[in-house]
């Protein structure tokens, strides 16, 4: 037997299964690193489906097609005190199991129809005391929905080209007849 090949293959050996644990194929890979927030791939996925479900393509471009998923992202990360954040956080890792439960199917397998009423029989209150995990995920729900109507009111396409801002609204001290043909921005 020859002693340096046996001790050249017992290092390799040991040294692979040094590295060996390091290498964990378990977890999903991080997509999106936000100051406090980790995001994954299927979060970042589904979050795209749940915005676009909130407000959908039609006469105008929906919140989906706008990437109002990023300002939720970023809102989530830099406006939720801590204790909000992590109840944040455990009902988006719960809700796909919810929705599974209420609905029948995954939430990217619905039709937009099964999404909202799904949703709404979600956040729909009941008599009974909610558990935890629902509260999560009705948490998680209503911050989503406040920060897509946020950032989807507050996108350059709204505020362009369905209803555009105008810094100084008009002239002072004239009264100015208001047409209902005529798309006016509300932040004005």
């Amino acid at each position: 037997m020859d002693r340096r090949n046996a001790l050249k293959n017992l290092g390799i050996l040991s040294g692979s299964l040094m590295l060996f644990p390091s290498c964990d194929f378990s977890q999903e890979k991080v997509i999106l690193t936000l100051n406090k927030l980790k995001i994954t791939e299927s979060e970042v996925l589904l979050m795209k489906e749940l915005v676009d479900c909130l407000v959908p393509d039609g006469e105008f471009s929906g919140a989906g097609a706008l990437q109002v998923q990023d300002v939720v992202w970023v809102m989530s990360d830099d406006c939720l005190d801590s204790a909000t954040q992590d109840s944040f956080l455990r009902g988006l890792k719960t809700f796909e199991s919810l929705i599974k439960n209420v609905g029948g199917k995954s939430f990217q397998k619905m039709t937009q129809e099964e999404r909202v009423n799904t949703l709404a029989e979600i956040v729909e209150p009941s008599e009974t005391e909610p558990d935890p995990d629902k509260k999560d995920v009705i948490s998680f729900i209503e911050i989503t929905k406040d920060f897509t109507i946020l950032g989807y009111m507050n996108s350059e396409y709204i505020m362009t080209e369905v209803m555009p801002y105008s810094l100084i609204p008009g002239t002072y001290g004239l009264c100015e007849t208001i047409d209902n043909d005529k798309r006016i921005n509300v932040n004005a």
